[in-house]
């Protein structure tokens, strides 16, 4: 017979399950967003509901193997996409995650011509600098 408690996981590997799902849920997100897809058009691909891909979006959810697959093909990554940069290893970025203005507004830069662009990212720079300052004195 087998003991219930070799059946019972341990919270930090629940948290740490539970913290690979929020990642890999963003990742998405956020890749589906510089693609400039809808969650309709990317739960269409994957053959569920516009819900059930915000459930997997926000971690809250788990993704089947398959369902990351078809995601992958659809955003044009490989699988491995989902899980760069994860948090505790030596690629985790550091600082804030972008929000959806910020992924929104990466977006847009790629479709603006370079010359354009390059005064773009020097204005933000300039406008971003009172913020970082700010920050630093805190």
């Amino acid at each position: 017979m087998i003991s219930n408690s070799l059946c019972v996981q341990s919270p930090a590997r629940d948290e740490r399950r539970d913290s690979i799902d929020r990642h890999v849920g963003q990742r998405i997100k956020a890749k589906r967003i510089l693609e400039n897809m809808s969650q309709e058009r990317l739960a269409r691909a994957l053959g569920i509901s516009y819900q059930q891909l915000q459930r997997y979006e926000s971690g809250k959810g788990r993704l089947p193997c398959s369902m990351m697959y078809r995601a992958a093909e659809a955003l044009g990554v490989p699988v491995g996409f989902f899980f760069e940069q994860m948090p505790g290893t030596s690629d985790a970025p550091t600082g804030r995650q972008p929000d959806k203005a910020a992924l929104s507004a990466a977006r847009n830069l790629q479709a603006v011509e370079p010359n354009t662009r390059e005064c773009l990212m020097r204005l933000i720079d300039v406008l971003s600098k009172p913020e970082r300052q700010a920050k630093a004195g805190k």
